[in-house]
């Protein structure tokens, strides 16, 4: 371990003794608050603030872990998750990435079991029911938890993939449409390694303006994801909870070539028969092949609209309509106005300013 930063604690050594000597069995599988209870005083005694919060905040019912955390501000709080402790099931209000820094854990997440390697990043939706099994002194899982404010300010709203990209992902993580995870294999990547390493470091000195600084790692570590990682990104099947890690390819894919793309050229670009195509995209977006196109043909139709003095005829064949009169239709069923009147509304809007 680094310097003896991630040594263990006394609570750690009295689980991990513990674990050696019957409990690992405890570790396999995920463990409600009421099978916690009916463990032996000696084997909860390192859990008096999971119980008070457990008793004074929640209700008896899953909630928050950390009272003091403001989920609308940009505070950002770091924990090193406790090594041989009882995985028990537990969620947040908040937003929470769980990062592992070395080693190797379990992941238990609403009714998944996920095997978490060194480098994966998983970003958990708020309110998810989960809980960590760590079996290994040397595996180091960091946990940074922040407000869906600052999430949503750094890291949807700048995604390569635009409007649609950020759009499926609010999907899964606020309305759980699909899952309500994603995790990003970001593998030896050295330098999302050392952020997360200077975050814990920040945390756990506490020197002036820690939190800032902790900030701005964190936003460091989502630009990086978004460089590097965004369409590598691992997303649960709704129906059956296999792992699909094409999805976001595949959105992004669409993103870029939704103006000439057709349903046969994206199966056979990912690999896949049409139907086969056809049915992820229904299953992960509730939305046809046909529906995704006109959807991001009209959004880059609008953006085209605001931002340039292109003819209508020049953007409908840019956004893939090449009938300039069925673009009109098009574009007015889908925002109640016709291009031409939705231009000047726009410039009229900028006049008054």
């Amino acid at each position: 371990m680094r310097d003896g930063l991630f040594a263990l604690t006394d609570a750690e050594k009295f689980y991990k003794q513990l674990y050696e000597n019957g409990d690992r069995k405890l570790l396999k599988k995920p463990m409600t608050y009421a099978e916690y209870e009916q463990l032996s005083e000696n084997r909860r005694k390192y859990y008096h603030r999971i119980e008070h919060y457990h008793e004074t905040v929640t209700t008896n019912t899953p909630g928050n872990t950390i009272k003091e955390f403001d989920a609308d501000g940009d505070q950002v709080e770091v924990v090193l998750h406790g090594r041989y402790g009882y995985p028990i099931m537990h969620n947040h209000a908040y937003i929470e990435l769980v990062y592992v820094y070395s080693g190797a854990c379990t992941h238990f997440i609403e009714d998944q079991k996920l095997l978490m390697k060194k480098g994966d990043l998983c970003i958990l939706a708020p309110e998810a029911m989960h809980a960590l099994a760590v079996e290994d002194e040397d595996t180091v899982v960091i946990n940074i938890m922040m407000s869906r404010h600052l999430f949503d300010s750094s890291f949807l709203k700048i995604l390569k993939g635009g409007r649609m990209t950020s759009d499926f992902l609010e999907n899964i993580l606020y309305r759980k449409k699909v899952s309500p995870y994603l995790i990003f294999p970001t593998g030896e990547d050295s330098w999302i390694q050392e952020l997360a390493l200077r975050i814990y470091k920040e945390r756990k000195e506490k020197d002036y303006l820690y939190n800032e600084s902790v900030t701005l790692y964190v936003k460091q570590i989502f630009i990086q994801l978004i460089r590097k990682y965004e369409m590598m990104a691992i997303i649960s099947d709704p129906l059956d909870n296999s792992q699909e890690s094409n999805i976001m390819a595949l959105m992004g894919y669409l993103s870029v070539n939704y103006n000439h793309v057709t349903l046969k050229q994206a199966a056979q670009f990912f690999g896949y028969n049409e139907n086969y195509l056809g049915k992820i995209l229904m299953r992960y977006t509730g939305k046809t092949f046909s529906n995704l196109i006109s959807e991001l043909q009209m959004e880059n139709a609008k953006k085209l609209l605001e931002e340039t003095n292109m003819s209508i005829t020049e953007i409908s064949v840019e956004v893939g309509c090449y009938d300039s009169s069925h673009f009109t239709r098009k574009f007015k069923k889908a925002y109640g106005v016709t291009p031409n009147n939705y231009r000047k509304e726009m410039q009229e809007r900028t006049t008054y300013k």
